[in-house]
């Protein structure tokens, strides 16, 4: 009569992985463990992605809503007529008003070609706004009367509006502040769409750092059709 061993040798297929009774493979204790230091490096990298990740969804979340606004501009009416507290910033607006060219200044963007030219209405110093313009735009863009784009503060419009808003308030003797209001014209809300695709690129960037975060725990199993030694 065959032993118990043999009938468990003869039912495993063979070239299967030997262990032994204690369901110890030698084998993967012959393989040097990992490195400590570089999973670790791994998991700080990895995590440090994520953060930066969320940084990025933060920073544009006032994009993203604005994305999601109407698209017909809410109309204000005259500058002059506007009380900032009833103003709702991150809003797509038209405001009518005549631009002062003697508070114009003109400046460029790091990232990106393009040249604009912010001014006040005349009238009043509470609603300044942005228009992209050319070198031979500046006639007509003295004679525009009606602006339409998004609505937003100085401070929530972020630094990259900060240079602007000193020199206004240092070299023009204008008074600007962060509660003051920027009209950023001729960008209406599916000119973000942009902001979108980002959040994209995030979320899918989390979920490839939390599936790789995760394999770096996955248990080591061992197959069940394993000789026993």
């Amino acid at each position: 009569m065959a032993s118990a061993g043999s009938i468990q040798e003869d039912l495993v297929p063979e070239g299967s992985p030997r262990i032994s009774a204690e369901g110890i493979d030698p084998e993967l204790l012959d393989l040097p463990a990992p490195a400590k230091g570089r999973k670790l490096a791994t998991m700080a990298l990895m995590a440090l992605s994520i953060v930066v990740t969320l940084g990025l969804l933060a920073s544009i979340r006032r994009d993203v809503s604005y994305f999601f606004h109407p698209s017909t501009p809410m109309a204000l009416g005259e500058a002059v007529d506007l009380d900032p507290a009833e103003l709702e910033p991150n809003a797509y607006v038209t405001i009518e008003g005549t631009p002062m060219a003697s508070g114009t200044v003109g400046y460029g963007r790091i990232l990106g070609a393009g040249r604009y030219r912010a001014f006040p209405l005349a009238g009043q110093r509470n609603v300044f706004v942005q228009v992209p313009v050319e070198s031979e735009d500046a006639a007509r863009t003295s004679a525009r009367r009606e602006f339409s784009g998004r609505l937003v503060t100085f401070g929530d419009a972020g630094g990259r509006f900060g240079t602007v808003r000193r020199f206004l308030e240092s070299k023009m003797g204008m008074p600007v502040s962060s509660e003051s209001y920027l009209l950023l014209a001729d960008e209406p809300p599916s000119s973000y769409a942009g902001s979108l695709a980002l959040v994209a690129l995030a979320a899918l960037a989390i979920l490839v750092n939390f599936f790789l975060f995760l394999r770096l725990f996955r248990p080591i199993r061992v197959r069940k059709d394993a000789k026993i030694a």
